[in-house]
Order: C-alpha cells, then sequence, then structure tokens
C-alpha cells in the first residue's frame, strides 16, 4: 500500500510541476487591487480552515492545510487592521480580534510564544517578537488592556532573556544565534510606543548594534540561516535588512539606515529581469535561479521604504519591476481552491524554499508591499494636486 501511495504522491507533483510550468507562461491581467484582495481572500480561507482563530501555517501540495501559527499569525494581524482601515469591511477587523484571541490563550505564563516546526515546539525568540506586533497593534486599534497586559508580558520575557552583548542565543530556532532577530528588536520598539519603558528600547537598539557587528563590507549578513548548514534565503536576509532599517527610521538613527541600505543596495545589485535570486550566499553569490516569492515582496517593502527616505526612484523602479513579477506568480485556480490566491514558496514550485508549498506569510508581505506602493502613488498624486493648486 505505501509503494502505490507513493507512485501516486510522485505522478500528482509531476502534474503539479507540469500546471506550475503552463501557470507561468500565462499573461493575466490583474490589478494591484485585485491582487491584493485576492491574497486577502485566500488568508481568510487560510484562518478559517483552523478552530481556533488563528491561520494555517499555509497550504502543502503534499499532506493539504497545516496547523495554525503563532509567529506568522501575529504579524498577520497588522495587514488585516491595514485592510479593514483601507476598505472599512469590519469583517477583518473583527477576524484580526479573533486571531489575537487565539494567541493569549496560546501564550506562555512567562509571556513567551512556542514555536510551531517540530523540534522548536518550545518558548522561542523570533516567534515571541512576531506575535508582539499583533499585540501591540491590537492594544493600539481597541484599547483593550488585555492585550498590553500580554505585550508587556512578551517584551520582558524578551529581555530579561537576552545577552548582554545584544543578541538572542538562549531560546532560538535551531538553537541557533539568528541575525535576522532585528524583526524582535523592531517589535520592542512597537511597544516601546504603547509602554515607554526605556528598556525596550535599550534592548532594540543594542540588538541593532550587535547585528551590524555581523555585516561585512559588502553588507552581508554572518549567522543568518534558519537551520545548520542551511542557505541563505532573501526571505532571512530581507528580515534582518527590515529589521535594522524600521529602527533605524524609528531613532531617527542614520547610521542604522545606511547599513540597511547597504544591504538593500547589494539585493537590487542582483536583481534582474523582475527577479531576485531567492538564496544569496557569502558576498551575495548567487546560488539558485529560482525566486523566494516572500523575500521578494519583503525586498520590496524595503526598497519601497528606502525610496520614501531617498526619493532615489531607482528604488521605485526595482519594486514596481518586481511587484508585477510577483502579481504574474499570483496563483488563479476555480478548480483547487485552496491555492487561489496564494503565493508559493518558490517559482518555480521545485525551487529550493518551500517546495510545492503556499506559506501564509508570502500574501501577507505579497499584500503589504502592494498597499505601501498604494500609498506612495496616492501621496504622490495629492502632493501634485497641490503643487499644481
Amino acid at each position: 500500500m505505501s509503494n502505490l501511495v507513493y507512485k501516486l504522491n510522485r505522478r500528482l507533483l509531476v502534474f503539479w510541476r507540469i500546471r506550475d510550468f503552463f501557470s507561468r507562461l500565462r499573461s493575466l491581467k490583474t490589478t494591484r487591487e485585485q491582487a491584493i484582495q485576492l491574497a486577502m481572500n485566500w488568508l481568510i480561507q487560510a484562518q478559517d480552515v483552523r478552530p481556533g482563530g488563528g491561520y494555517s501555517a499555509g497550504f502543502d501540495l503534499r499532506s493539504g492545510w497545516l496547523d495554525d501559527f503563532p509567529e506568522t499569525t501575529g504579524y498577520i494581524i497588522p495587514t488585516f487592521y491595514d485592510y479593514f482601515h483601507l476598505t472599512a469591511d469590519s469583517t477583518f477587523k473583527e477576524r484580526a480580534i479573533r486571531a489575537l484571541d487565539w494567541l493569549l490563550e496560546v501564550q506562555n505564563e512567562d509571556g513567551s510564544i512556542s514555536g510551531f516546526v517540530e523540534g522548536a515546539q518550545r518558548p522561542i525568540v523570533y516567534d515571541t517578537g512576531q506575535v508582539l506586533f499583533g499585540l501591540v497593534r491590537g492594544y493600539q486599534e481597541t484599547g483593550e488592556q488585555k492585550y498590553l497586559n500580554a505585550a508587556t508580558k512578551a517584551g520582558d520575557w524578551l529581555c530579561d532573556i537576552m545577552d548582554s552583548d545584544g543578541k538572542w542565543s538562549k531560546h532560538t530556532y535551531c538553537n541557533l544565534v539568528h541575525t535576522y532577530n532585528t524583526r524582535v528588536a523592531w517589535s520592542l520598539l512597537e511597544l516601546y510606543q504603547i509602554n515607554p519603558d526605556e528598556k525596550y528600547r535599550n534592548a532594540a537598539e543594542k540588538n541593532i548594534e550587535w547585528a551590524i557587528g555581523q555585516q561585512n563590507e559588502t553588507g552581508w549578513y554572518a549567522q543568518n540561516i534558519f537551520e545548520p548548514g542551511g542557505v541563505v534565503y532573501t526571505h532571512a536576509t530581507s528580515y534582518a535588512t527590515r529589521g535594522i532599517l524600521e529602527c533605524g527610521l524609528a531613532l531617527q538613527n542614520d547610521r542604522f539606515i545606511k547599513q540597511a541600505q547597504l544591504a538593500a543596495d547589494a539585493m537590487l545589485e542582483k536583481f534582474s529581469n523582475g527577479k531576485l535570486p531567492g538564496v544569496l550566499n557569502l558576498n551575495w553569490v548567487p546560488a539558485t535561479n529560482a525566486v523566494c516569492l516572500t523575500g521578494q515582496a519583503q525586498a520590496v517593502i524595503i526598497w519601497l521604504k528606502l525610496f520614501e527616505y531617498t526619493n532615489d526612484r531607482k528604488y521605485w523602479r526595482a519594486s514596481k519591476e518586481a511587484l508585477d513579477f510577483l502579481v504574474r506568480t499570483q496563483e488563479r485556480s476555480f478548480v483547487f481552491k485552496a491555492i487561489h490566491g496564494a503565493i508559493k514558496g518558490s517559482d518555480p514550485i521545485t525551487g529550493p524554499y518551500l517546495t510545492y508549498s503556499y506559506p501564509n506569510w508570502a500574501p501577507k508581505f505579497f499584500v503589504d508591499a502592494l498597499l505601501l506602493e498604494q500609498g506612495i502613488l496616492q501621496k504622490e498624486q495629492s502632493e501634485g494636486e497641490r503643487d499644481d493648486g
């Protein structure tokens, strides 16, 4: 029986490879607004397939829908609030609250959040930091004390276990030190906005100083892999860069911003024909022709924020081209509803990052990038109208 199942699975994967090849040749005219709506509807589906209010980690073509994932549920919440404010559709606000209340249920007594992946089902620094984004936004939107209390517990736990030099070496995924924990530093600065305890700001600054120390002269980050012996996905690189950039912007620290810009420019140099290679190893050497779609969406956000900061249109041009490519790769299927509106782990689907999978964090960053682009266009249009007046 097991041999029969194996043969059936192999034939199914051949089907998905063929489908993916031909879908990449299509020329569909999808507007940015339609792409956002498709992605948000898929995220709704990812929440509805789970009983508690969290978002499924994604859909795997070999095993189906995955369990709910606290880490990404945490940072999906702000996206749902952003879309609620854009559309005035209260459904998205209500879904964010459902996710928030589920996070309160799964939060540990010490304030930490446990990981999702097998072998990391224990308190994890990164997961806790990403949930912190959701808790902070929940308090800002609702004013409910329970979210502030939960956020404070999470922040206190993160500060308590930080190493003296600013890194986190305990309670980490695969027991590795991760430079991309700069996003945890950023979450502490978000907490500082609603609970102005200086320890949160100090911890964030200390981590960014440590992370900058992991960059070489090209801007490439050491200690920035997910797993032992792993490659450096643009997903992780963009995580690290975004954390440094956001902290630099929040603290008005030009040195932090310049270090983030160094990495962002290095990625920009490797960007060609709408694609950013999904793996950039030591000194930005590409190790695959496949695109990590999540990493590319995150890079777009970084480039757009640098465009806002510098007004250098090279960032705008690259962002537009990268988003055009991402929109073309978005799944459309009225037959396979579980992937309609989803974003693959890799393009092609056989690429090294989450092969044959559709993670929930891909459409999250995809939507964030599109909303940021939309906001910049609206701002430029408004400023142009004022100038004309």
